[in-house]
């Protein structure tokens, strides 16, 4: 962290976005690669970071970057084949689609759900081919049209996938309209075509490790749109309860809930996806959140998990 915040002060005159773009896209291992390692920590700091205009976080993303940094991540979104036009391109939900019946990713999480277990999928090499394949195929030529297309998906992934009756909610695949988030915020921020694609590929990955490290679980639409949403449901009625002093809710003092209903309230405003399908999850979560699945905590629900 000193190296980066004198850095900033010695070559950049305390410039915090040209220090982060620096060392994000140059050198022999640019942080850009870093970013999606450690949960996409570093890009949810960098995007906050830019957001809120704060150099201290800046440097905070990037020595996250740096310290998190996972090898086999930068050696999959540096493959030689990334470089080739990929001959089927595809939008992020059609990819899932044919991920969920991948055979080369049946029976790699042995020790079961869990994005900590992300080192299993790539100690195989038959599931490295295939997630290769799917960060390959994804449609890159409009980033505002992909980046609406992924916040869709990931409010169903969220929202959408557990067992009929029995609502459920991964703390993952709660990760998911963040990172997706955080990848409107950051696109901007890079003006060369090839540096966006590198990080709507790296947001992608971790989308597609999350769905694969979780199981693959089935999503079913049905079970965001079945019932009709009330008419007297907002955003700001979302977020009522989070803003009244003093309350003693345990849903009100989960960050990790709040940061979810946020980033899907965002998607929803900002890059112009479907504020149905945000604001419906987001109810979803409000309505029926008890606790997150997918941290092993004994009789937990479970997703619906194609078995």
């Amino acid at each position: 962290m000193s190296y980066f915040s004198m850095d900033s002060v010695n070559r950049f005159s305390g410039n915090s976005r040209s220090l982060a773009l620096s060392h994000l896209l140059t050198g022999p291992k640019p942080l850009i690669y870093g970013l999606f390692a450690g949960l996409g920590r570093p890009l949810v700091f960098l995007s906050d970071a830019m957001e809120l205009q704060s150099p201290v976080m800046v440097v905070q993303s990037l020595t996250l970057s740096a310290v998190d940094w996972m090898d086999s991540i930068h050696d999959l979104l540096t493959h030689p084949q990334l470089a080739r036009p990929a001959t089927d391109t595809l939008s992020p939900g059609e990819i899932l689609g044919r991920a969920a019946y991948d055979g080369r990713l049946s029976g790699v999480m042995k020790s079961g759900p869990g994005f900590h277990g992300v080192s299993q999928v790539f100690s195989s090499p038959a599931a490295k081919v295939a997630i290769l394949e799917y960060v390959h195929q994804l449609d890159c030529r409009n980033p505002a049209i992909l980046v609406d297309q992924m916040a869709s998906l990931s409010a169903l992934l969220l929202s959408a996938s557990h067992k009929p009756g029995k609502p459920a909610f991964d703390f993952y695949l709660s990760c998911l309209p963040t990172w997706v988030n955080s990848l409107g915020i950051l696109l901007p921020n890079f003006l060369d075509e090839k540096d966006k694609i590198s990080l709507a590929r790296g947001v992608w990955l971790l989308i597609v490790l999350a769905y694969v490290t979780q199981l693959r679980p089935m999503v079913d639409e049905k079970l965001l749109f079945s019932e009709e949403l009330p008419s007297y449901v907002t955003w700001d009625l979302v977020f009522r309860d989070f803003r009244r002093q003093g309350t003693t809710d345990g849903k009100c003092k989960d960050l990790q809930l709040l940061r979810a209903l946020r980033s899907l309230r965002e998607l929803g405003r900002n890059h112009d996806g479907d504020d149905q399908v945000n604001l419906r999850a987001a109810w979803k979560l409000v309505v029926y959140w008890q606790g997150w699945t997918g941290l092993g905590a004994e009789r937990e629900e479970t997703l619906n998990i194609r078995l």
